[in-house]
């Protein structure tokens, strides 16, 4: 519409330019021909009235007064003869006057000039008169444009009217065609911005009658189907991209060009401890170790894949192979992905086999070394002596016995550990598996003058495997016999406890000793193979080092857990869990 209006304005103002000039042009022609046929007839009449140059004054003075325009006639060397007007001894000359000198070159001529005396233009028609006065004289006639102001004003007002309502007419017709044609525009702008903004599923788009507009429409119709297909195909991409990198054990840490990481895993939040957002930060700000920093630079610079071990040691120690390869796009570098492989179990494991293999090769070098000694004294001679072969066949079936229970002990812990040994749960009284075990443990108990106490109320029932459970509070009570002195006591108690997570109901089945206490810096070890706290006294009495261990694997296969309360030299308490029933 401004376009509309701008041609209109100009096109109207370059009209009303063209027709003021043409206007005064066709007005100042037509009086200048009236003037032309004015100045012939006057001079005919002079030259055919005047008999002396006395009698060309009053007949100037008549042709201006019969024809109403100022009448001068000059001689040849421009000075004013006549004038109907002025005397014309006042006038100068008007030998340069552009129409007198016309007139004296062509017969007539003509100008139009401003007088400054009058304040108007003033038309100018001079003849030659060659008739009289030897043929030098020349008759003006001069017209005052005094109303062509006037007509001008008349005609440029009919103009300026004819012009407004032409001009109003027209923006009412530009605003119409405007309006037609801008609201098929606007309907497609509104339906481009609600594809842009994601709102797809709306009416098919009707953008007008044209067949340009409705191939606008069309396109545009099929490139919102054509979007609202693609982003259902990357949001059901993305879905399934995010299930499988959340399913993914692994940590794994996306970085773009510039090493700024994109994403990562909630693994990787899990074992980095990461709970702001990750986006836009460097790698070493949650890593916090400069070697991974270093490798994936590494890879974005040389779009090699990177290999590194990573050691980490916050509240427990943890391993991890690295492995940091390139994001590829185009043969473009894109980016770079991480993956965290978490290698601390296999790591335990690996140096808990280290650990069993050279502790078992120990414990059995101790029995073996003494039951190979014996058997080679008795071979060399001592069989005669039979107070020494009995006392040498005595320590041989002592440190076979030893043997016989580590094996029997290494043999027990396989079988719970790797899951061979089944559950048989079921329901049990909980005072009769304690009775049980302390019948068996009682005369080990006398020999060291031990008193065991039972702190147990009646009709208590846990759901468990008997033998299992019985096997270990068996293995707590030795224990707590080896390691009580002399004339000590031994309790075994059970108090109720609500489970943390579930709130049900929990027994703490507890054997409290008086003996020698464990060292705090011990603690977290004891339930460990082979592991001692006094390692000559333990050995001295018989023990394998397993019995904690194997005790800490039935609790394990059970979902359920053991625990040590202990001050040194006051004694400790060993604790087992049970679902109450």
């Amino acid at each position: 519409m401004l376009a509309c209006l701008s041609v209109l304005v100009l096109a109207l103002a370059s009209a009303h330019l063209y027709l003021d000039r043409v206007i005064r042009d066709f007005w100042v022609y037509h009086l200048e021909q009236r003037l032309l046929r004015e100045v012939r007839f006057a001079r005919v009449h002079l030259s055919e009235v005047a008999n002396t140059d006395e009698d060309l004054i009053p007949l100037v003075n008549e042709v201006g007064l019969r024809l109403g325009v100022r009448t001068t006639l000059i001689n040849g060397q421009g000075r004013v003869l006549a004038d109907s007007e002025t005397d014309p001894s006042a006038l100068e000359n008007h030998a340069n006057h552009p129409e007198i000198s016309t007139a004296r070159q062509q017969g007539r001529g003509t100008s139009v000039r401003y007088s400054n005396t009058l304040d108007i233009e003033i038309l100018y028609v001079a003849t030659a008169v060659p008739e009289i006065g030897g043929g030098h004289l020349v008759l003006r006639l001069a017209l005052p444009l005094r109303d062509m102001g006037h007509i001008k004003q008349r005609i440029a007002q009919a103009i300026w009217i004819a012009s407004t309502l032409g001009l109003c007419l027209a923006l009412l017709l530009a605003y119409a065609t405007s309006r037609y044609i801008s609201r098929p525009i606007l309907d497609a702008i509104w339906f481009v911005r609600n594809i842009a903004s994601g709102r797809l599923k709306h009416r098919t788009l009707r953008v007008g009658s044209t067949r340009e507009l409705r191939d606008l429409g069309t396109a545009l119709d099929d490139m919102r189907r054509q979007i609202q297909t693609h982003i259902g195909q990357i949001t059901l991409e993305k879905s399934r991209l995010e299930a499988v990198l959340t399913s993914i054990t692994e940590a794994i840490l996306v970085t773009d060009q510039s090493g700024r990481i994109l994403m990562g895993n909630g693994t990787f939040e899990k074992l980095f401890g990461v709970s702001d957002a990750m986006e836009g930060r460097m790698p070493i700000e949650l890593v916090r170790h400069r070697e991974v920093q270093d490798a994936i630079e590494q890879t974005l610079k040389t779009g090699q894949v990177v290999f590194l071990d990573l050691n980490r040691s916050d509240s427990r120690e943890n391993h991890f192979d690295v492995q940091v390869a390139p994001i590829l796009q185009d043969d473009q570098m894109a980016g770079s992905v991480t993956i965290f492989y978490d290698i601390t179990e296999l790591r335990r494991l690996e140096r808990i086999r280290k650990d069993f293999v050279a502790n078992v090769s120990h414990e059995l070098r101790t029995p073996l070394t003494a039951i190979k000694g014996c058997a080679a004294t008795l071979a060399d001679g001592a069989l005669d002596d039979k107070e020494a072969a009995q006392r040498f066949v005595q320590m041989i079936n002592t440190h076979a016995d030893r043997l016989h229970n580590l094996v029997e002990d290494i043999l027990d812990l396989s079988r719970i550990e790797s899951g061979a040994l089944p559950l048989e749960t079921g329901v049990y009284p909980i005072q009769k598996m304690v009775d049980s075990v302390v019948g068996q443990i009682r005369p080990l108990a006398k020999e060291k003058n031990l008193a065991i106490e039972i702190k147990i109320k009646k009709n208590v029932q846990v759901q468990c495997d008997r033998k299992l459970i019985e096997q270990a509070l068996l293995n707590l009570l030795v224990n707590a016999i080896k390691y009580t002195p002399e004339g000590g006591q031994i309790w075994i108690q059970a108090r109720d406890f609500k489970h943390v997570e579930n709130m049900q109901t929990r027994i703490a089945l507890e054997v409290k000793d008086t003996g020698m206490g464990i060292p705090l810096s011990d603690m977290n070890r004891i339930f460990e193979r082979f592991y001692r706290v006094d390692k000559g006294r333990s050995r001295a009495m018989g023990g394998t080092g397993l019995g904690l261990s194997i005790v800490r694997h039935i609790m394990d296969a059970h979902g359920e857990r053991v625990y040590v309360e202990s001050e040194q030299g006051k004694g400790s308490t060993f604790g087992l869990t049970l679902p109450r029933i």
